[in-house]
């Protein structure tokens, strides 16, 4: 079936305050309360910190930008929209492999990420129920495997999250995603500023800080700048198509540089804003920083153990988790089914049903993989870990890279330009990152990793 102007997106975000909040709460997720933390942990704080933020900063504001400008242009989302704005251009149909690509990604993402995040869900009914208090080390190793090991367990959480996404995902998009975003980031933000003044009151805030903002450059190494270029990438959400299909949402009057600048703000400050939760926590009760994933789920609740009010903290730590890796998997999953919606003209009760249904069967994978298929190893790695080193690895930097090229090379400057909007302040510089920077950057980058 050829892509047409039939296949366009008719509905719009009722609000740019609506619009925001889908967009912040898409960023927004587990790369910035778990995945940073133990990024900036394992690569010596504050130098990791300050070459995440130049990277959000001169390669994932542009391509956010530019991301979002190509959904509205074409108002399709992620899957066909390359191959309809080439068609717009008059080139090549070739390029709607792009969009596959991105949507594999994203799907791939999509499988294991919720896993992760069930099992932040799991963890906040057991601190409401009082499995931290007074917990050990080994201890928290031994909760972590009690569901690591339990096929049964992960699989139940996983299907709870992939439940309430089919039914979110099932209803129109002001129905569905701008109503619950628009609830769900209020109270994730409000939970992240009590969490932090807890820490700041039972930790060590000033050794927190020092680690996060005073850098030794002395550890910067290639590793560590490509660790920062996957981590920008994965915590504002750029090559996995979400502002491509929230921009074909997106009304002509809503400027995309001014969206784009507050969402890589918003996800920057609540990265560090993690950091500010968990390092002083981690420092006032003398652990170390840098002991990886196992720093949210078996450092973090032996602290929370030790406190008289650990199980609220908690609570709260672990629901703010849930709440970001819920808003996230929402965001990635509206591009597959508003693609069946529009593309197939088939109603989003089934696509979302259809989505959340092959998302569910191949994250199994993940859930099996550190248990019946722990035996399994794709050089060296779990099923699990080699799905999360192909998104961090390769999936992203060439999904970004693919972007930035079609945006730079692929529409002319004029419709660049256009898409943006004449009234648009700045597009002549993203013009100049997108085009000539950030292709450029992201290869060499790309390339270093393998080379080391």
């Amino acid at each position: 079936m050829a892509i047409s102007q039939k296949h366009e997106m008719t509905s719009h975000w009722k609000s740019k305050t609506g619009f925001l909040f889908a967009a912040v709460g898409g960023a927004i997720g587990l790369g910035n309360i778990w995945r940073f933390p133990f990024e900036a942990g394992q690569n010596g704080g504050a130098a990791f910190v300050i070459i995440y933020v130049a990277f959000v900063i001169i390669i994932g504001f542009p391509l956010l930008s530019a991301e979002t400008m190509l959904g509205r242009y074409g108002k399709q989302g992620a899957v066909t929209n390359f191959g309809h704005v080439a068609s717009m251009e008059g080139k090549s149909q070739n390029w709607k492999y792009i969009g596959w690509f991105i949507a594999s990604s994203s799907f791939i993402l999509c499988s294991y990420y919720s896993v992760i995040a069930g099992t932040t869900a799991a963890y906040a009914v057991e601190a409401v129920m009082g499995s931290f208090k007074d917990i050990t080390p080994d201890g928290a190793v031994e909760l972590y495997a009690s569901y690591s090991e339990s096929p049964l367990k992960l699989t139940f959480w996983h299907a709870f999250f992939m439940g309430i996404c089919a039914i979110t995902l099932s209803r129109q998009l002001n129905d569905g995603i701008e109503k619950l975003t628009s609830i769900a980031m209020p109270v994730f933000f409000a939970l992240l500023i009590a969490l932090i003044i807890m820490a700041a009151v039972i930790g060590d805030f000033s050794a927190g800080a020092a680690f996060l903002f005073e850098p030794d450059f002395s550890k910067v190494n290639v590793e560590m700048v490509i660790s920062a270029l996957g981590q920008a990438f994965f915590s504002i959400g750029v090559a996995l198509g979400i502002m491509l299909t929230f921009g074909a949402y997106l009304p002509e009057d809503t400027s995309i540089v001014k969206s784009a600048f507050i969402i890589c703000i918003a996800d920057t400050m609540v990265a560090v804003f993690a950091g500010l939760t968990i390092f002083p926590i981690v420092f006032g009760f003398g652990m170390e920083p840098n002991v990886g994933p196992a720093l949210v789920f078996n450092t973090m609740t032996v602290a929370f153990g030790q406190l008289e009010y650990g199980g609220i903290i908690a609570t709260g730590f672990f629901s703010l988790l849930a709440i970001a890796g819920f808003t996230t998997l929402l965001a990635l999953m509206e591009q597959m089914v508003s693609y069946l919606n529009k593309f197939y003209e088939m109603k989003r009760s089934k696509a979302a049903n259809m989505v959340t249904g092959a998302v569910f069967v191949v994250g199994m994978l993940s859930v099996f993989s550190t248990n019946i298929l722990a035996s399994v190893q794709v050089a060296g790695m779990n099923l699990m870990d080699t799905f999360d080193w192909w998104i961090n690895q390769v999936g992203l930097p060439l999904g970004g890279l693919f972007t930035a090229v079609f945006a730079g090379w692929v529409l002319s400057k004029q419709s660049f330009i256009k898409g943006f909007g004449e009234k648009e302040k700045h597009v002549g510089l993203l013009y100049v990152l997108i085009r000539y920077f950030c292709p450029v950057a992201i290869l060499i980058v790309f390339v270093s990793q393998f080379v080391s």
